[in-house]
């Protein structure tokens, strides 16, 4: 059995109210990463990989996948139990073995035990040797076709290990980490960190910026309301809003990033003024 962790908030139903949080953090491209985002949703009672992996895509990423060694250090560095204990539980009360978060790996139904068939939510093939002592069906010699972190209590390193999804050999994990990687507008750049910058609306806070699920153009900065058109409503704000930072509800107002809303945005708002293209 193996692990490794971060941490966040639940958005709906199974989880509202039970769900702890830590921050996210990006893989950065200027360090050699991806660009991807990575967080860890936590709960203080067990979640199985199942409703881990629905979650995660409920809150418009999915279940990470480690598909290179680069990217198992920096999760494993980053998101390991001293980076987030809330993640980590021992596999019985009093162990050193823990048990951390859920990832995106799988073994597809039928295939041959235990090591055949593996393979990553994101549709990459993987060798699950690679950790070790993983894949091992060890859970009383039940079938085991789910990824989690782990840490030994033997070496103290963190890897991975197979589960079933309902545990019988120990404690469930409690959080699981996601991955987002969604970029609707095509511009490079992972839309979850542009609505955490406030670069991107996403006022139902499913980490899906409003302008894609609008149908409407991303990079239009003067469409302040989001409505596809800059219009009366917009010049309004601005306004409203003048020789401000647009305060909480619209900081989007500062067209141009200046920290205060002037002449520089109203000459903005008023050039694009019509329908964003």
């Amino acid at each position: 059995m193996r692990g490794s962790v971060v941490a966040g908030v639940l958005s709906a139903g199974l989880f509202a109210g039970s769900a702890l949080a830590q921050d996210a953090v990006q893989w950065r491209v200027e360090d050699g990463g991806n660009g991807h985002w990575y967080e860890a949703r936590i709960r203080t009672t067990g979640v199985t990989w199942f409703q881990s992996r629905d979650l995660a895509i409920e809150l418009g990423g999915q279940l990470t996948s480690l598909e290179t060694p680069n990217e198992r250090a920096f999760v494993f560095s980053g998101f390991s139990q001293p980076a987030a204990p809330s993640a980590w539980i021992p596999q019985v009360s009093g162990s050193t073995t823990l048990f951390g978060p859920w990832i995106g790996g799988e073994q597809a139904p039928g295939s041959a035990e235990p090591n055949s068939g593996w393979s990553w939510l994101s549709g990459e093939p993987f060798d699950p040797t690679w950790s070790f002592g993983c894949c091992n069906n060890d859970c009383f010699g039940s079938s085991e076709d789910f990824l989690h972190l782990y840490r030994s209590d033997v070496t103290l390193e963190y890897s991975w290990n197979d589960l079933r999804d309902v545990v019988t050999c120990g404690a469930q994990p409690v959080s699981f980490i996601v991955e987002y990687s969604a970029d609707c507008n095509s511009d490079g750049i992972v839309d979850f960190g542009q609505i955490r910058a406030g670069e991107l609306e996403d006022t139902n806070a499913n980490n899906i910026p409003d302008c894609c699920e609008q149908g409407v153009a991303c990079d239009c900065p003067a469409d302040i309301d989001g409505s596809g058109v800059v219009n009366a409503i917009d010049l309004a704000i601005v306004i409203g809003y003048w020789g401000t930072d647009g305060g909480k509800d619209y900081p989007q107002a500062d067209i141009d990033g200046s920290g205060e809303i002037d002449g520089a945005d109203l000459a903005t708002l008023l050039g694009s003024w019509g329908a964003c293209e």
